[in-house]
Protein backbone atom coordinates (compact mmCIF):
# COMPACT_ATOMS: atom_id res chain seq x y z
CA UNK A 1 0.00 0.00 0.00
CA UNK A 2 1.51 3.31 -1.41
CA UNK A 3 1.94 5.68 1.79
CA UNK A 4 0.01 8.71 0.21
CA UNK A 5 -2.60 8.90 3.10
CA UNK A 6 0.25 9.62 5.64
CA UNK A 7 1.80 12.14 3.73
CA UNK A 8 -1.47 13.70 3.10
CA UNK A 9 -1.90 13.65 7.19
CA UNK A 10 1.69 14.94 7.55
CA UNK A 11 0.88 18.14 5.60
CA UNK A 12 -2.02 18.71 7.11
CA UNK A 13 -0.15 19.39 10.14
CA UNK A 14 0.09 22.97 9.48
CA UNK A 15 4.07 23.60 10.52
CA UNK A 16 5.71 21.20 9.53
CA UNK A 17 3.65 21.92 6.16
CA UNK A 18 5.25 25.15 5.96
CA UNK A 19 9.25 23.39 6.64
CA UNK A 20 8.19 21.25 3.95
CA UNK A 21 7.29 23.79 1.35
CA UNK A 22 9.92 26.08 1.78
CA UNK A 23 12.52 22.94 2.21
CA UNK A 24 11.65 21.77 -1.47
CA UNK A 25 12.22 24.92 -3.08
CA UNK A 26 15.87 24.87 -1.46
CA UNK A 27 16.40 21.47 -1.69
CA UNK A 28 15.60 22.26 -5.55
CA UNK A 29 17.96 25.13 -5.72
CA UNK A 30 21.06 23.67 -4.25
CA UNK A 31 20.53 20.84 -6.64
CA UNK A 32 21.38 23.78 -9.41
CA UNK A 33 24.52 25.03 -8.06
CA UNK A 34 26.97 22.16 -8.68
CA UNK A 35 26.68 22.15 -12.22
CA UNK A 36 26.51 25.65 -13.14
CA UNK A 37 29.59 26.71 -10.31
CA UNK A 38 31.63 24.03 -11.88
CA UNK A 39 31.08 25.18 -15.86
CA UNK A 40 31.42 28.81 -14.26
CA UNK A 41 35.24 28.15 -12.99
CA UNK A 42 35.74 26.31 -15.33
CA UNK A 43 35.12 29.14 -17.89
CA UNK A 44 36.82 31.30 -15.96
CA UNK A 45 40.07 29.43 -15.72
CA UNK A 46 39.61 26.33 -17.48
CA UNK A 47 41.73 25.01 -14.71
CA UNK A 48 40.63 21.38 -12.70
CA UNK A 49 42.75 22.37 -10.21
CA UNK A 50 40.76 26.24 -9.57
CA UNK A 51 37.92 24.11 -9.79
CA UNK A 52 39.17 21.54 -7.24
CA UNK A 53 39.64 24.54 -5.17
CA UNK A 54 36.21 26.01 -5.22
CA UNK A 55 34.65 22.51 -4.12
CA UNK A 56 37.19 22.26 -1.02
CA UNK A 57 35.84 25.56 -0.26
CA UNK A 58 32.31 24.58 -0.38
CA UNK A 59 33.38 21.84 1.54
CA UNK A 60 35.86 22.62 3.89
CA UNK A 61 33.45 24.42 6.57
CA UNK A 62 30.66 21.98 6.63
CA UNK A 63 33.73 19.48 8.04
CA UNK A 64 35.29 22.10 10.43
CA UNK A 65 32.31 23.28 12.11
CA UNK A 66 29.79 20.49 12.06
CA UNK A 67 30.60 19.86 15.66
CA UNK A 68 30.45 23.67 16.50
CA UNK A 69 27.15 23.62 14.59
CA UNK A 70 25.44 20.64 16.32
CA UNK A 71 26.11 22.35 19.79
CA UNK A 72 24.43 25.88 18.83
CA UNK A 73 21.28 24.27 17.15
CA UNK A 74 21.12 22.08 20.62
CA UNK A 75 21.49 25.69 22.58
CA UNK A 76 20.09 28.21 20.28
CA UNK A 77 16.29 27.95 18.98
CA UNK A 78 16.75 25.68 15.87
CA UNK A 79 14.47 27.97 13.97
CA UNK A 80 16.53 31.00 14.40
CA UNK A 81 19.59 29.21 13.14
CA UNK A 82 17.81 28.03 10.71
CA UNK A 83 16.54 31.29 9.97
CA UNK A 84 19.58 33.20 10.24
CA UNK A 85 21.59 30.62 7.84
CA UNK A 86 19.77 30.69 5.25
CA UNK A 87 20.12 35.09 4.92
CA UNK A 88 23.46 34.11 4.81
CA UNK A 89 23.40 31.68 2.14
CA UNK A 90 20.92 34.07 0.36
CA UNK A 91 23.49 36.87 0.29
CA UNK A 92 26.43 34.77 -0.52
CA UNK A 93 24.65 33.21 -3.88
CA UNK A 94 22.85 36.23 -4.10
CA UNK A 95 26.37 37.84 -4.46
CA UNK A 96 28.00 34.91 -6.89
CA UNK A 97 25.65 35.48 -8.95
CA UNK A 98 25.25 39.25 -8.96
CA UNK A 99 29.06 38.70 -10.11
CA UNK A 100 29.07 36.36 -12.43
CA UNK A 101 26.23 38.54 -14.03
CA UNK A 102 28.05 41.28 -14.40
CA UNK A 103 31.32 40.12 -15.39
CA UNK A 104 33.15 41.15 -12.52
CA UNK A 105 33.78 37.21 -11.00
CA UNK A 106 37.33 36.18 -10.10
CA UNK A 107 38.00 32.42 -8.47
CA UNK A 108 38.74 33.92 -5.61
CA UNK A 109 36.02 35.84 -5.02
CA UNK A 110 33.91 32.77 -5.71
CA UNK A 111 36.28 30.65 -3.67
CA UNK A 112 34.86 32.85 -0.29
CA UNK A 113 31.25 33.38 -1.02
CA UNK A 114 31.28 29.37 -1.77
CA UNK A 115 33.43 29.38 1.78
CA UNK A 116 30.66 31.10 3.43
CA UNK A 117 27.55 29.63 2.20
CA UNK A 118 29.38 25.75 3.18
CA UNK A 119 29.66 27.35 6.46
CA UNK A 120 26.06 28.17 6.75
CA UNK A 121 25.20 24.75 5.81
CA UNK A 122 27.25 23.55 8.86
CA UNK A 123 25.23 25.14 10.69
CA UNK A 124 21.57 24.76 9.54
CA UNK A 125 21.67 20.85 8.71
CA UNK A 126 22.08 19.75 12.02
CA UNK A 127 19.76 22.22 13.70
CA UNK A 128 17.00 20.68 10.98
CA UNK A 129 17.67 17.16 12.27
CA UNK A 130 16.22 18.47 15.95
CA UNK A 131 13.50 20.89 14.12
CA UNK A 132 11.91 18.26 12.06
CA UNK A 133 11.67 16.26 15.60
CA UNK A 134 9.83 19.20 17.25
CA UNK A 135 7.48 19.25 14.28
CA UNK A 136 5.77 16.24 13.77
CA UNK A 137 4.93 13.01 16.38
CA UNK A 138 7.62 10.91 16.97
CA UNK A 139 5.88 7.84 15.26
CA UNK A 140 5.56 9.99 12.09
CA UNK A 141 9.07 10.79 12.19
CA UNK A 142 9.39 8.05 9.60
CA UNK A 143 6.78 9.14 6.95
CA UNK A 144 8.16 13.05 7.50
CA UNK A 145 11.60 12.21 6.38
CA UNK A 146 10.73 10.06 3.93
CA UNK A 147 8.30 12.97 2.15
CA UNK A 148 11.81 15.48 2.29
CA UNK A 149 13.45 12.46 1.10
CA UNK A 150 11.45 12.28 -1.85
CA UNK A 151 11.24 15.74 -2.25
CA UNK A 152 15.00 16.11 -2.30
CA UNK A 153 15.01 13.45 -5.10
CA UNK A 154 12.67 14.74 -7.34
CA UNK A 155 14.57 18.50 -7.00
CA UNK A 156 17.98 17.02 -8.34
CA UNK A 157 16.19 15.52 -11.10
CA UNK A 158 14.33 18.18 -12.19
CA UNK A 159 17.42 20.37 -11.49
CA UNK A 160 19.69 18.08 -13.53
CA UNK A 161 17.41 19.16 -16.68
CA UNK A 162 17.31 22.67 -15.82
CA UNK A 163 20.62 23.89 -14.58
CA UNK A 164 22.00 22.37 -17.72
CA UNK A 165 19.78 24.40 -19.63
CA UNK A 166 19.71 27.38 -17.92
CA UNK A 167 24.48 27.04 -18.12
CA UNK A 168 24.48 26.09 -22.36
CA UNK A 169 21.85 29.16 -23.08
CA UNK A 170 21.98 31.98 -20.36
CA UNK A 171 25.14 31.28 -18.42
CA UNK A 172 25.57 30.20 -14.93
CA UNK A 173 25.12 33.08 -12.75
CA UNK A 174 21.49 32.63 -13.65
CA UNK A 175 21.11 29.06 -12.13
CA UNK A 176 22.68 30.11 -9.03
CA UNK A 177 20.48 33.50 -8.69
CA UNK A 178 17.58 30.43 -8.65
CA UNK A 179 19.30 28.67 -5.58
CA UNK A 180 19.79 32.21 -3.69
CA UNK A 181 15.95 33.50 -4.09
CA UNK A 182 15.00 29.50 -2.59
CA UNK A 183 16.75 30.14 0.29
CA UNK A 184 14.73 33.27 0.65
CA UNK A 185 11.82 31.23 0.16
CA UNK A 186 13.07 28.69 2.89
CA UNK A 187 13.65 31.68 5.51
CA UNK A 188 10.06 33.06 5.00
CA UNK A 189 8.46 30.07 5.54
CA UNK A 190 11.13 29.29 8.86
CA UNK A 191 9.87 32.82 9.72
CA UNK A 192 6.32 31.72 9.65
CA UNK A 193 6.82 28.67 12.23
CA UNK A 194 6.20 29.65 16.14
CA UNK A 195 9.07 31.18 17.66
CA UNK A 196 9.07 28.89 20.40
CA UNK A 197 8.29 25.14 19.21
CA UNK A 198 7.30 23.62 22.24
CA UNK A 199 8.78 20.03 21.31
CA UNK A 200 12.17 21.76 21.90
CA UNK A 201 14.32 21.03 24.90
CA UNK A 202 17.10 22.88 24.12
CA UNK A 203 20.56 22.42 26.74
CA UNK A 204 22.45 25.48 28.08
CA UNK A 205 23.83 24.34 31.19
CA UNK A 206 27.33 24.15 29.62
CA UNK A 207 29.39 26.38 27.52
CA UNK A 208 29.49 26.02 24.25
CA UNK A 209 33.04 23.67 23.91
CA UNK A 210 30.92 21.97 26.79
CA UNK A 211 28.26 21.36 24.87
CA UNK A 212 29.93 20.00 21.84
CA UNK A 213 31.87 17.40 24.48
CA UNK A 214 28.37 16.03 25.32
CA UNK A 215 27.40 15.64 21.46
CA UNK A 216 30.26 13.58 21.24
CA UNK A 217 29.66 11.43 24.57
CA UNK A 218 26.20 11.15 23.49
CA UNK A 219 27.40 8.98 19.95
CA UNK A 220 30.18 6.96 22.31
CA UNK A 221 27.73 6.19 24.71
CA UNK A 222 25.55 4.25 22.23
CA UNK A 223 26.98 1.91 20.45
CA UNK A 224 24.75 1.46 17.54
CA UNK A 225 25.07 4.67 16.77
CA UNK A 226 29.02 4.53 16.72
CA UNK A 227 28.84 1.36 14.15
CA UNK A 228 26.57 3.17 11.87
CA UNK A 229 28.45 6.44 12.02
CA UNK A 230 31.81 4.30 10.89
CA UNK A 231 29.64 2.11 8.39
CA UNK A 232 28.47 5.36 6.76
CA UNK A 233 32.32 6.91 6.73
CA UNK A 234 33.51 3.61 5.24
CA UNK A 235 31.29 3.17 2.38
CA UNK A 236 31.23 7.17 1.63
CA UNK A 237 35.33 6.56 1.28
CA UNK A 238 35.63 3.29 -0.40
CA UNK A 239 32.05 2.77 -2.38
CA UNK A 240 30.18 5.65 -3.63
CA UNK A 241 33.11 8.50 -3.75
CA UNK A 242 35.37 6.40 -5.97
CA UNK A 243 32.11 5.14 -8.15
CA UNK A 244 30.88 9.06 -8.32
CA UNK A 245 34.55 10.10 -9.66
CA UNK A 246 35.30 6.72 -12.09
CA UNK A 247 31.71 5.87 -13.16
CA UNK A 248 32.73 8.85 -16.22
CA UNK A 249 35.58 7.97 -16.86
CA UNK A 250 34.39 4.28 -17.55
CA UNK A 251 31.48 5.26 -19.29
CA UNK A 252 33.56 8.01 -21.61
CA UNK A 253 35.89 5.25 -22.24
CA UNK A 254 33.92 2.19 -22.78
CA UNK A 255 30.00 2.70 -22.36
CA UNK A 256 29.36 5.58 -25.19
CA UNK A 257 30.23 9.00 -23.44
CA UNK A 258 28.19 11.56 -21.61
CA UNK A 259 24.52 10.11 -22.94
CA UNK A 260 24.91 7.05 -20.95
CA UNK A 261 26.47 7.91 -17.82
CA UNK A 262 23.63 10.85 -17.68
CA UNK A 263 20.77 7.76 -18.27
CA UNK A 264 22.49 5.85 -15.40
CA UNK A 265 22.66 9.29 -13.53
CA UNK A 266 18.59 9.82 -13.92
CA UNK A 267 18.05 6.01 -12.78
CA UNK A 268 19.92 6.41 -9.75
CA UNK A 269 17.60 9.51 -9.31
CA UNK A 270 14.48 7.76 -9.84
CA UNK A 271 15.78 5.18 -7.88
CA UNK A 272 16.16 7.90 -5.16
CA UNK A 273 12.50 9.19 -5.58
CA UNK A 274 10.92 5.22 -5.69
CA UNK A 275 13.02 4.52 -2.30
CA UNK A 276 11.11 7.64 -0.65
CA UNK A 277 8.48 5.91 -1.36
CA UNK A 278 9.61 2.52 0.29
CA UNK A 279 10.95 3.50 3.20
CA UNK A 280 7.58 5.63 4.18
CA UNK A 281 6.37 2.03 4.52
CA UNK A 282 9.63 0.38 6.05
CA UNK A 283 9.96 0.51 9.77
CA UNK A 284 12.07 -2.56 10.77
CA UNK A 285 11.95 -3.60 14.27
CA UNK A 286 15.58 -3.29 14.26
CA UNK A 287 16.60 -0.70 11.97
CA UNK A 288 20.37 -0.96 11.61
CA UNK A 289 20.07 -4.64 11.04
CA UNK A 290 17.88 -3.31 8.07
CA UNK A 291 19.46 -0.84 6.67
CA UNK A 292 23.19 -3.23 6.52
CA UNK A 293 20.95 -5.42 4.85
CA UNK A 294 19.82 -2.35 2.33
CA UNK A 295 23.14 -1.55 1.70
CA UNK A 296 23.72 -5.00 -0.36
CA UNK A 297 21.54 -3.34 -3.05
CA UNK A 298 24.72 -1.29 -3.39
CA UNK A 299 27.09 -4.07 -4.64
CA UNK A 300 26.20 -4.24 -8.35
CA UNK A 301 26.50 -0.99 -9.21
CA UNK A 302 30.42 -0.63 -8.77
CA UNK A 303 30.98 -4.43 -9.98
CA UNK A 304 29.04 -3.85 -13.28
CA UNK A 305 30.55 -0.63 -14.16
CA UNK A 306 34.05 -2.44 -13.08
CA UNK A 307 33.11 -5.22 -16.29
CA UNK A 308 31.86 -2.26 -18.32
CA UNK A 309 28.78 -4.00 -18.70
CA UNK A 310 25.47 -3.61 -20.88
CA UNK A 311 24.54 0.23 -19.89
CA UNK A 312 20.80 -1.12 -19.19
CA UNK A 313 21.96 -3.36 -17.20
CA UNK A 314 23.95 -0.79 -15.03
CA UNK A 315 21.26 1.65 -15.16
CA UNK A 316 19.59 -1.01 -13.46
CA UNK A 317 21.75 -1.37 -10.64
CA UNK A 318 21.95 2.27 -10.60
CA UNK A 319 17.96 2.36 -9.83
CA UNK A 320 18.99 -0.11 -7.32
CA UNK A 321 21.74 2.08 -5.57
CA UNK A 322 19.34 5.18 -5.67
CA UNK A 323 16.76 2.98 -4.06
CA UNK A 324 18.78 1.82 -1.19
CA UNK A 325 20.13 4.69 -0.78
CA UNK A 326 17.28 6.43 0.14
CA UNK A 327 15.99 4.07 2.42
CA UNK A 328 19.49 3.93 4.19
CA UNK A 329 19.29 7.33 4.59
CA UNK A 330 15.56 7.85 6.15
CA UNK A 331 16.59 5.05 8.38
CA UNK A 332 19.65 6.51 10.14
CA UNK A 333 17.37 9.99 10.22
CA UNK A 334 14.83 8.62 11.93
CA UNK A 335 16.52 6.28 14.56
CA UNK A 336 18.80 8.70 15.51
CA UNK A 337 15.92 11.27 16.14
CA UNK A 338 13.63 8.56 17.67
CA UNK A 339 16.44 7.32 20.17
CA UNK A 340 18.41 10.12 21.40
CA UNK A 341 17.14 12.70 23.61
CA UNK A 342 15.53 16.06 22.24
CA UNK A 343 17.98 17.97 23.61
CA UNK A 344 21.05 15.92 21.64
CA UNK A 345 19.33 15.31 18.34
CA UNK A 346 21.50 18.41 16.61
CA UNK A 347 24.69 17.70 18.05
CA UNK A 348 24.41 13.90 17.95
CA UNK A 349 23.85 14.57 14.27
CA UNK A 350 26.49 16.93 13.62
CA UNK A 351 28.77 13.95 14.39
CA UNK A 352 26.95 11.29 12.15
CA UNK A 353 27.50 14.26 9.81
CA UNK A 354 31.11 14.74 10.44
CA UNK A 355 31.62 10.94 9.76
CA UNK A 356 29.70 11.26 6.11
CA UNK A 357 31.67 14.03 5.30
CA UNK A 358 35.33 13.12 5.91
CA UNK A 359 34.72 10.02 4.08
CA UNK A 360 33.34 11.18 0.83
CA UNK A 361 36.72 13.98 0.29
CA UNK A 362 39.31 11.76 1.12
CA UNK A 363 37.63 8.86 -0.95
CA UNK A 364 37.40 11.11 -3.69
CA UNK A 365 40.70 12.95 -3.74
CA UNK A 366 42.23 8.86 -3.71
CA UNK A 367 39.97 7.17 -6.07
CA UNK A 368 41.88 9.33 -8.82
CA UNK A 369 45.71 7.93 -7.88
CA UNK A 370 44.66 4.56 -7.26
CA UNK A 371 42.97 4.46 -10.19
CA UNK A 372 46.43 5.27 -11.97
CA UNK A 373 48.17 2.87 -9.69
CA UNK A 374 46.12 -0.08 -10.02
CA UNK A 375 43.28 0.22 -12.78
CA UNK A 376 39.72 1.50 -12.22
CA UNK A 377 38.47 -1.86 -12.63
CA UNK A 378 40.52 -3.06 -9.78
CA UNK A 379 39.35 0.06 -7.61
CA UNK A 380 35.49 -0.23 -8.32
CA UNK A 381 36.06 -4.29 -7.78
CA UNK A 382 37.32 -3.40 -4.06
CA UNK A 383 34.66 -1.13 -3.71
CA UNK A 384 31.95 -4.18 -4.83
CA UNK A 385 34.14 -6.52 -2.03
CA UNK A 386 33.72 -3.15 0.78
CA UNK A 387 30.45 -3.58 0.25
CA UNK A 388 30.03 -6.91 1.10
CA UNK A 389 32.49 -6.92 4.49
CA UNK A 390 31.25 -3.35 6.06
CA UNK A 391 27.90 -4.69 6.08
CA UNK A 392 28.42 -8.03 7.12
CA UNK A 393 30.18 -6.62 9.53
CA UNK A 394 28.11 -4.31 10.99
CA UNK A 395 25.42 -7.43 11.19
CA UNK A 396 28.08 -9.33 13.25
CA UNK A 397 28.43 -6.64 15.91
CA UNK A 398 26.12 -7.19 18.70
CA UNK A 399 25.55 -3.40 19.42
CA UNK A 400 23.30 -3.62 15.98
CA UNK A 401 20.87 -6.32 16.89
CA UNK A 402 20.52 -4.51 20.59
CA UNK A 403 18.79 -1.47 18.77
CA UNK A 404 15.07 -2.30 18.74
CA UNK A 405 12.27 0.18 18.60
CA UNK A 406 8.98 -0.46 18.97
CA UNK A 407 6.35 -0.11 16.32
CA UNK A 408 3.50 2.25 17.19
CA UNK A 409 0.55 -0.31 17.73
CA UNK A 410 3.23 -1.71 20.13
CA UNK A 411 3.60 1.29 22.02
CA UNK A 412 1.17 2.04 24.94
CA UNK A 413 -1.64 4.47 23.91
CA UNK A 414 -3.23 7.14 26.62
CA UNK A 415 -6.25 5.27 27.52
CA UNK A 416 -3.72 2.35 28.04
CA UNK A 417 -1.42 4.17 30.63
CA UNK A 418 -4.46 5.97 32.56
CA UNK A 419 -6.21 2.24 32.88
CA UNK A 420 -2.83 0.76 34.16
CA UNK A 421 -2.69 3.97 36.03
CA UNK A 422 -6.00 3.19 37.98
CA UNK A 423 -5.43 -0.40 38.38
CA UNK A 424 -1.83 0.55 39.98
Amino acid sequence: MLPFASFRSLLGIRDFRRYYLGQTMSVFGDSLTPLAIAFAVLELTGSPGALGLVVLSSRLPMILLSLLGGAVGDRVSRRQVMLITDCVRFLSQGVTAALLLTGHASIWAIAVLQLVAGAGSAFFNPAAQGLVASLVPKDKLTEANSLLGISRSTGQILALGLSGALVATAGSGWSILIDAFTFAVSAYFLFRLPRTLAAERLERRKGLLGSVGQGLAAVRTRGWLCVWILHVSLANMIVISPTVVLGPFIADKFLGGAPSWSAIGICYAIGGLAGGIVSARVKPRRPLVAAALWFFAMAPFPALLALHGWVPLIAVAGLAAGLQQSVYAVLQTTTLQQNVPGELIARASSVSMLGSLIGAPVGMALAGPAAVQFGARSVLVFATVTVVVISTAALLIPAAWRLVVSRPEEQPTSEDAAEAKVEA
